[in-house]
């Protein structure tokens, strides 16, 4: 069992991580390490921003600050793929590729996922856990892959995911 994982939400199933199925999941940190065919998460870091404004007062030394609310929440996750190499459709790089390609919503079938088609599982850190619903769900925004060591069979990745939707109800 790991402790963390991304799940892509399929046209024909529900929104939880059971339901994406293997062929649509990556786990990470589970109980056999690298170098092998699994995936480490190192680093997460959460981005939860507001939006705050400033009104310049013209002329004077005065500077109103404005509270709009809650204006998104980022989480980026960093860490290490073995077996990266081999490409085979399990291989985790292989599905980060997809999940990419694939795009963020779903507006076919039923239910749609139109507010981000994602869900994010973090044991250690489980307040930005999101089983992805028809009000919400994560987005990949961005994928980065840096090929490290001799053989080139390891990758250090960065994701950035942003949450679409009712981010009070999400979290």
């Amino acid at each position: 069992m790991s402790n963390a994982a991304i799940w892509q939400v399929q046209a024909s199933g529900n929104g939880t991580e059971s339901g994406a199925g293997d062929d649509n999941t990556i786990d990470f940190n589970a109980t056999s390490k690298l170098p092998s065919a699994g995936a480490y998460i190192s680093d997460i870091t959460v981005n939860f921003r507001r939006a705050v404004p400033e009104n310049e007062a013209v002329a004077t030394d005065n500077n109103e600050l404005q509270d709009m609310g809650i204006d998104g929440l980022d989480i980026t996750l960093e860490g290490v793929i073995g077996d990266a190499d081999n490409d085979a459709t399990a291989n985790s790089v292989n599905k980060l590729s997809k999940f990419i390609q694939d795009g963020n919503t779903i507006s076919t079938g039923s239910p749609t996922y139109t507010k981000g088609r994602y869900g994010l599982r973090l044991d250690n850190a489980p307040q930005w856990n999101v089983v992805p619903t028809t009000n919400y769900g994560y987005h990949i925004r961005d994928i980065k892959l840096n090929y490290i060591g001799e053989n080139k069979d390891l990758v250090h990745f960065v994701i950035l995911m942003a949450l679409g939707g009712d981010i009070v109800s999400a979290i």
